[in-house]
């Protein structure tokens, strides 16, 4: 069984992603070549593209400048097993294209010591899917489309909140048990 998640290994490829990184964000085409693995066996799927092969990975990032600002790391997790073998799996947020998003990528990186070092061997890039919406989203729809009342797009988010909120609040309130035969508060009439 090879060592698993061996520090030095760990930190290693922690310098090599954000080198990359870096390169992402320069959109330094050359770096970011040098960085996978020069085979017709190597893999990117990006969000719409699917390349094989390091011709087409290359010719693809030539072709498609993507210009990605505000690139936020999120998380990252790195796995090592052996000093050979690793995979990084993170999460960030960025600007691409002027249009903000929420993006997850994972890389396998092998060691190729008759090369030099370390390359991406397998790559993916996904956006990542929005949470799903609440029940009190939901409820807030049907009741504003009940009421007549509209609901402008700007202001669903915290009416939304304050559903959410209001249902916390209350929730130890209407979990707490009566006893039998408790009466309704009375209704004064004038």
């Amino acid at each position: 069984m090879p060592t698993v998640n061996d520090p030095a290994v760990i930190a290693e490829i922690a310098v090599l992603h954000d080198t990359y990184e870096h390169a992402l964000a320069a959109n330094d085409v050359a770096a970011l070549t040098r960085f996978f693995w020069d085979s017709p066996d190597v893999v990117r799927y990006g969000v719409v593209e699917h390349l094989y092969g390091a011709e087409q990975i290359k010719a693809y990032r030539v072709a498609n400048a993507v210009i990605i600002t505000d690139r936020k790391l999120l998380k990252r997790t790195i796995t090592t097993f052996g000093t050979d073998l690793a995979s990084v799996m993170c999460e960030f947020s960025q600007v691409a294209r002027g249009k903000p998003g929420h993006s997850r990528q994972s890389q396998t990186w092998v060691r190729f010591p008759a090369i030099g070092g370390w390359r991406i061997v397998a790559a993916h890039v996904s956006l990542a899917l929005p949470p799903p919406e609440s029940e009190w989203a939901a409820y807030a729809d049907r009741v504003a489309g009940v009421l007549a009342l509209p609901l402008a797009a700007p202001h669903r988010p915290g009416v939304v909140q304050n559903l959410e909120r209001a249902a916390v609040i209350a929730g130890p309130l209407l979990a707490h048990p009566l006893p039998a035969g408790t009466e309704p508060a009375p209704v004064f009439v004038p």
